[in-house]
């Protein structure tokens, strides 16, 4: 019997490699995106397939691609809102000025241009906080046409003998006196000029934590937490740019869009990337 002569063998075997159909388009996309949980199941193979770990790191990299355009389109409409937000609050005079008496009007108009803010900004916020009620009183404590709480009157007025908490009229300490119209705007506008200057400039921020407290301001997202804050500011925005106020929500509906988009595929690059150095230190081992 002859032998059998080896190498037309290895031609054979060579010809079935080069035979085997190539994955299609489609084939990847399904393979990327099912590649995390055929990754977890490569835990559980002695041997890692390289085809699985590739799609894995095309899916990283698809996702980290879309986390920097929804990162850039947030930000992009975060400088629109700003934009939106420094018309609001800008200190041109066509159809932002409230009615108001003139010598209200004088004292509003020096306490600003003292503090280099809006006065039509001032004039909104007394609008919204009290309708320009000097003995104004809110359920929390709040005094006067800003609004006033004592914990920033006694900040603001160090030295005054009045501390703040007495009803209008119950006591009289005549000017220095919380519900006094100058001194009250006066404190009112030094709190929001500090506040404006605390958030580097961004009024909507100032103005939220004027409405809801320092500490009730998270960074982390545009709309405030509490409805009545974002009734106020909406308040506001109306008395100051009607014609804007549509155009704004629209906006700020996007940028929310954006923002929420970009933080759940940020979270989840972060996931995958754990995920690919569990597997890689699984391997490691065997």
């Amino acid at each position: 019997m002859s032998p059998i002569n080896p190498v037309p063998i290895r031609m054979i075997v060579n010809k079935a490699k080069y035979a085997q159909p190539r994955t299609s388009f489609f084939q990847w996309l399904l393979l990327i995106v099912g590649s995390p949980f055929l990754l977890l199941i490569d835990f559980f193979r002695p041997v890692g397939a390289k085809k699985i770990l590739l799609a894995y790191l095309w899916l990283i990299f698809l996702l980290i691609s879309l986390c920097a355009l929804f990162y850039y389109l947030s930000e992009g409409k975060s400088g629109h809102l700003e934009k939106l937000l420094g018309e609001f609050y800008s200190m041109t005079g066509e159809g932002g000025a409230l009615p108001v008496s003139t010598e209200l009007q004088e004292i509003i108009y020096g306490n600003a241009i003292m503090a280099n803010i809006s006065p039509q900004l001032v004039t909104a916020v007394i609008q919204v906080e009290s309708s320009f009620r000097p003995n104004a009183r809110s359920p929390k404590g709040a005094c006067g046409l800003m609004q006033i709480t004592p914990l920033v009157w006694r900040y603001y007025n160090p030295h005054s003998q009045c501390d703040g908490k007495h009803l209008p009229g119950r006591v009289n300490h005549g000017k220095d006196c919380i519900y006094d119209v100058e001194l009250n705007i006066a404190t009112g506008v030094r709190y929001l000029k500090d506040l404006i200057t605390y958030f580097n400039g961004e009024v909507g921020r100032a103005l939220e934590a004027y409405n809801a407290g320092l500490t009730n301001v998270d960074l982390e997202r545009l709309e405030p937490k509490y409805r009545e804050t974002r009734v106020y500011l909406q308040r506001i925005g109306s008395l100051l740019a009607p014609d804007h106020h549509e155009q704004f929500w629209d906006e700020y509906n996007s940028y929310s869009f954006y923002k929420t988009t970009f933080r759940w595929l940020f979270y989840m690059v972060l996931i995958l990337w754990v995920l690919l150095i569990v597997w890689v230190s699984v391997r490691l081992e065997r």
